[in-house]
């Protein structure tokens, strides 16, 4: 591994974008390095791992964070970076790849990845993965059902009755000619 620092005098735009973050298991690296940006013209590569930005240690930093602490920087900002030696690096002659860096876990990582596995098999077509599941529960619809075929017949009839009542031919006159109207057409 090679520490090395860059200051790259300011404004923003700075030329990189990063990946990661405490919040994602995985250390912040450099995802993107804009061809002839500021970034790559101090030598930051693709794959470059973030150790400190501004002397703020970045390895424990949330990616929020880490955007919060580039963002705060106006007349410089200076980062020290990890690299592998001869990983990928943007270069002036377009993306050298050759020992591509890979992202060796640690052992929360390794343990979090085990536990996300380890109840894994192969899915019918009519259960849900696990994943899908931590996401319905994140966004509140996980008390949400699947409707069955009663439901499904039983919506679809409500629907039949429903288009052919005198309330939603009425309903739907008035939209037409709100349309007509809108669009300056003669209906």
């Amino acid at each position: 591994m090679n520490i090395y620092s860059v200051t790259l005098n300011g404004p923003a735009p700075w030329g990189f974008r990063l990946q990661g973050g405490k919040d994602f298991n995985m250390p912040l690296t450099m995802s993107r390095v804009t061809p002839g940006g500021k970034a790559a013209q101090t030598g930051v590569g693709v794959g470059d791992w973030l150790v400190s930005i501004s002397d703020a240690n970045a390895e424990e930093m949330t990616h929020v964070e880490a955007q919060n602490k580039i963002r705060a920087a106006t007349d410089s900002l200076t980062l020290t970076l990890s690299s592998g030696g001869d990983q990928t690096h943007v270069s002036r002659h377009g993306l050298r790849v050759e020992n591509m860096p890979c992202f060796i876990p640690n052992d929360r990582s390794k343990k979090r990845l085990i536990e996300d596995t380890e109840d894994w098999q192969p899915r019918t077509g009519t259960t849900q993965s696990r994943s899908f599941r931590i996401l319905a529960q994140l966004t509140g619809t996980d008390f949400m059902q699947d409707p069955d075929d009663e439901n499904l017949k039983r919506s679809r009839e409500k629907f039949l009755t429903e288009i052919q009542s005198p309330r939603y031919a009425r309903l739907r006159d008035w939209h037409h000619e709100r349309s007509a109207r809108a669009l300056n057409i003669k209906s």
